[in-house]
């Protein structure tokens, strides 16, 4: 099937374009296999993309399957492919263009059948005029351009995207989905939102978060990106960060580890080891300050403390 590139603004939810796309077609049974290009280390790339048989780099103690190998039958979604290496676009090509790879450490290669979806927030097309993006890549990948509007195009959809959203927010948080006033959807339709969908969801869930009872209540949030009036805990730098030169620490990871834990203790405590609110004032998702929090080891001072539910 032709390749499809997804463009629009960060936040404005490629990603969930992109495997729409892939649920709505013949490949739908089979993987689906997303991949942020930018996170990953330019010396990993060609291992992570096509593979590496055993003993190919140090540290490979078994064969390794790669992106294209995990997405046979089905689709591989490219996401932020600007980000892509220069060095690793032309393998790419090869790989697109050959429907052929060859794992690293291997001198065979290997037939592939996969669906690219790729997607970026840069304008690939002035991309490849300042020579960082191929050309003949580029035209390879976007054989179907979709662009996905800002929020700030669409504002009609602001109702259903919200509901969509408290709906997943309260699965979430493990609570019934919150009633929605309509002031508080005409206070969301004139703000900015240059984050779009993702900063739409970061509001919803601070005001899940800080509602009291199952009605939201919202502020228009302040130029820190705080509702006005809020109780957000006090975060002060420790002494240990304020000076102008910091001791070097002996142990890094633990170093970082203890501010980190230091930091969300005193955002429990501020919230009453409500991690919802906990989560929403440091800017997590509840998973991911669970997440923190069994790492560290952070337990409540009481059994009954450490409820999800909005205070």
């Amino acid at each position: 099937m032709a390749p499809v590139m997804v463009t629009g603004e960060s936040g404005t939810g490629k990603e969930l374009v992109a495997y729409a796309i892939h649920a709505n077609s013949h490949r739908a049974k089979g993987p689906w296999v997303a991949v942020n290009c930018s996170a990953i280390p330019d010396t990993l790339l060609e291992a992570e993309f096509f593979g590496a048989k055993k003993g190919a780099y140090t540290g490979a103690a078994q064969d390794r399957e790669g992106f294209f190998q995990a997405a046979r039958g089905g689709t591989l979604f490219l996401d932020e492919i600007g980000d892509l290496p220069l060095s690793m676009q032309s393998k790419l090509l090869r790989a697109i263009q050959e429907r052929r790879i060859r794992p690293l450490g291997s001198n065979q290669e290997e037939a592939v059948d996969v669906r690219i979806v790729s997607a970026t927030h840069k304008n690939l097309s002035q991309e490849v005029r300042d020579g960082r993006f191929r050309q003949d890549l580029y035209y390879r990948l976007n054989v179907i351009d979709i662009e996905v509007a800002p929020l700030r195009e669409r504002r009609q959809d602001l109702p259903e995207l919200c509901h969509t959203l408290l709906v997943r927010i309260a699965e979430d948080c493990n609570i019934a989905p919150p009633v929605l006033p309509d002031q508080v959807l005409q206070t969301l339709a004139t703000l900015p939102m240059p984050g779009n969908v993702r900063e739409l969801e970061n509001l919803l869930y601070r005001a899940v978060a800080l509602c009291d009872g199952g009605t939201l209540q919202f502020e228009t949030p302040d130029c820190h990106g705080h509702a006005a009036g809020a109780s957000a805990p006090d975060l002060r730098l420790t002494p240990e960060l304020t000076g102008r030169q910091l001791a070097l620490p002996n142990d890094l990871q633990a170093y970082l580890d203890n501010l980190e834990r230091a930091l969300l203790l005193q955002t429990l405590q501020a919230t009453r080891f409500n991690r919802t609110a906990a989560a929403a004032l440091l800017g997590l998702s509840l998973r991911q300050i669970r997440y923190r929090i069994d790492r560290l080891h952070i337990e409540a001072p009481h059994p009954g403390d450490n409820a999800d539910a909005p205070g």
